[in-house]
């Protein structure tokens, strides 16, 4: 693929795969979201590559869905349908992609890493965060339930009550909370991130891949085999939130720096 929203690269044995669309903050739209799966996809079948790097460009990792596409096309009859849903069907079958691969994928935040962002980095295996780092489950503010998994594998990594907290709240989890509940492997500044999670990359280069490889296969039969199930009930749900008044609402409002009045339908 000619990639045009990423930067995909290979060196010393690392795959990395950068978010780069400054105009919508590197959003996830589906156009993004192909060029990652086959990134990905080229890191898995390539031999030569044994650790994945995921990052984002600029000043976000992403932002999360492209509200302004959102608002422009959700009083289309079938937006729930023809828009939201094949692009959260892509996500998960991101998310689950990253989870069922035989090679270690590493993330690396700074700045914002909301909605879905946040729900394909929790995804990755390790995640190393700037101390600018903002993860948020931004859904509630626009009347959507979760999606990318994210209802999935955040409970599995913080446990119920503090996931669930982040999801009816939408608040920001700043990258020191983000440590101290066990969501980031570890916090640095801006300027190192790179570095630090290159430096732990380049070591598991020098690893038992075989042995890694089984390891995930181990985890995945362990805490993420019902996964798959999931997804089909994700997308009802979200299918049901999308073409509601209060999704509309909320990416009105979103748009126009206000508060949204929702109603309940």
């Amino acid at each position: 693929m000619d990639y045009k929203m990423i930067h995909y690269t290979v060196e010393r044995s690392i795959a990395t795969i950068t978010l780069d669309y400054a105009p919508t903050l590197n959003a996830l739209d589906m156009n993004m979201s192909l060029e990652v799966e086959s990134a990905l996809h080229e890191a898995e079948a390539d031999q030569a590559v044994k650790v994945v790097v995921l990052a984002g460009a600029g000043r976000a990792f992403s932002g999360g869905g492209d509200i302004r596409f959102m608002k422009a096309h959700c009083d289309e009859p079938n937006f729930a349908k023809e828009s939201m849903g094949p692009l959260a069907g892509k996500l998960s079958e991101i998310v689950l992609y990253i989870k069922k691969m035989s090679k270690i994928v590493i993330c690396a935040v700074a700045g914002a890493c909301a909605g879905g962002a946040a729900n394909l980095a929790f995804a990755c295996d390790f995640i190393y965060a700037a101390d600018n780092a903002k993860f948020l489950q931004a859904f509630v503010g626009i009347g959507l339930c979760p999606d990318t998994g994210g209802v999935y594998t955040l409970p599995r990594m913080i446990g119920t009550h503090r996931a669930f907290d982040m999801f009816v709240t939408g608040r920001i989890v700043a990258a020191q909370e983000a440590y101290d509940i066990g969501l980031v492997k570890a916090v640095t500044t801006k300027e190192e991130l790179l570095p630090t999670v290159y430096a732990f990359a380049e070591k598991l280069t020098k690893g038992p891949t075989l042995a890694y490889r089984n390891m995930k296969k181990l985890m995945f039969e362990s805490m993420y085999k019902g996964f798959e199930e999931y997804m089909k009930a994700e997308s009802v749900y979200l299918g049901e939130c999308s073409s509601s008044e209060d999704f509309k609402e909320g990416i009105t409002a979103f748009l126009e720096k206000r508060p949204a009045e929702f109603k309940g339908k």
